[in-house]
């Protein structure tokens, strides 16, 4: 490996080395994946019962023929109940792989989750010797509190979470919606695949009062496809298709990119006041700083698929400490800015994924470099009950305190 340091390109034989040793991980994590296991092995418990989800040391990985794009290597915040926590950095840096993870959607075989814990605080439901949901004397379905580890679960058993306790809002909602159905039939699939023993008449009165609360008129609606309504009215489809089988999280991932500057703000008053109605948690995902800084409760910042600061709202954008986090702020358009004056811009570009360094991602485009940036990579450091930042400055201030 010496040698290809001087090369851009790889030889027949390191193809080939490649190949045979992904083939040989990608199956051991595809029959892991795959597997038959009994409940207790995807059980857990959240270290901190105020939490709704805890992600730690979280590492999802794409197998290439250039190499192992680590997307995400060692990823850990936690979702507080009742809060919106929102993920920050820019393209390509594993917010939206961190998040398809939790919904376990990465694409196999060749992106696998291959370590790490994703906790989820769930409400099952509870079954009788015969597999059947119970019920009460009023006939409502019985449900229990269980902390399942999502990142151990066997694919098959990821139903009793995805889209039923935690449900997500994409991108892009025309590629999200199926063209050949209508919304009304979309949105009945919800509550038909998620609630047991549910009928048509019962999934079209929860589809039309889903849409009801996200400001639609159903009849209007209901009947209509996808190519038929605006980008705006597409992205309330999408959320009261994630609302259907009330979740106690939401993942919103951009949910406002695609849509123009009056709508986004419709859109982002919409989540805030179905967070409150629910009683949910709202996971934000997002390069718009300004939307964190109007939505969020606690805002994680990531670069180069690791968190490099994390801490209240408050905290990140009135004191933030790592350099990155600092330049993303500085990069962004501002009233005050002069009509000659440039937008600032971090120098520089990330480091090859497939080639990982053992020091600071962010060193090379650091305009604070100490010594210590070119050794090993450096941990989490805690500055405040709430703050965390991962940096080579605050390791004196973390050792003094």
């Amino acid at each position: 490996m010496a040698g290809k340091k001087n090369r851009n390109y790889l030889s027949g034989r390191e193809i080939r080395a490649i190949a045979k040793a992904n083939k040989k991980e990608i199956k051991r994590l595809e029959a892991y994946k795959n597997r038959v296991a009994p409940e207790e092995e995807f059980l857990s418990e959240m270290k901190d019962p105020g939490n709704i989800l805890e992600i730690e040391n979280l590492h999802t990985y794409f197998y290439t023929e250039q190499g192992v794009v680590k997307a995400v290597g060692g990823v850990s915040y936690n979702v507080p109940k009742h809060s919106v926590v929102g993920v920050v950095g820019e393209s390509g840096c594993g917010k939206s792989v961190t998040s398809m993870s939790v919904m376990r959607l990465i694409a196999g075989p060749t992106g696998q989750i291959v370590e790490g814990s994703i906790r989820f605080q769930s409400n099952d439901y509870v079954l009788d010797e015969y597999g059947d949901p119970v019920r009460d004397e009023e006939g409502n379905l019985v449900v229990e509190e269980k902390v399942y580890d999502i990142a151990k679960m066997p694919i098959n058993e990821i139903y009793r979470v995805r889209g039923k306790e935690i449900a997500m809002i994409f991108q892009e909602p025309m590629t999200s919606l199926n063209p050949i159905f209508t919304i009304g039939q979309q949105l009945d699939e919800v509550t038909l695949i998620h609630v047991p023993g549910a009928t048509k008449e019962q999934a079209k009165e929860k589809s039309c009062e889903m849409l009801r609360l996200v400001g639609i008129i159903p009849e209007n609606v209901y009947g209509a496809y996808p190519h038929e309504l605006s980008g705006g009215m597409r992205q309330r489809v999408m959320i009261a298709m994630a609302l259907a089988a009330e979740p106690r999280l939401i993942i919103a991932d951009e949910p406002t990119t695609a849509l123009d500057v009056t709508i986004q703000a419709q859109i982002l008053e919409l989540l805030q006041d179905i967070k409150n109605k629910i009683d949910g948690s709202i996971l934000l995902i997002t390069h718009d700083l300004g939307v964190i800084a109007e939505m969020a409760d606690y805002v994680v910042v990531m670069y180069a698929g690791k968190v490099i600061e994390k801490g209240t709202v408050r905290e990140i954008f009135q004191d933030p400490r790592h350099p990155y986090t600092i330049g993303l702020q500085k990069s962004k358009p501002t009233m005050e800015l002069d009509d000659g004056t440039e937008l600032y811009n971090i120098p520089g570009n990330v480091p090859n994924p497939v080639n990982m360094p053992s020091h600071c991602y962010f060193k090379e485009r650091c305009n604070r470099c100490i010594h210590k940036c070119s050794g090993d990579y450096p941990g989490m450091v805690q500055v405040s009950p709430t703050h965390y930042v991962a940096c080579h400055l605050y390791g004196e201030e973390a050792d003094h305190g």
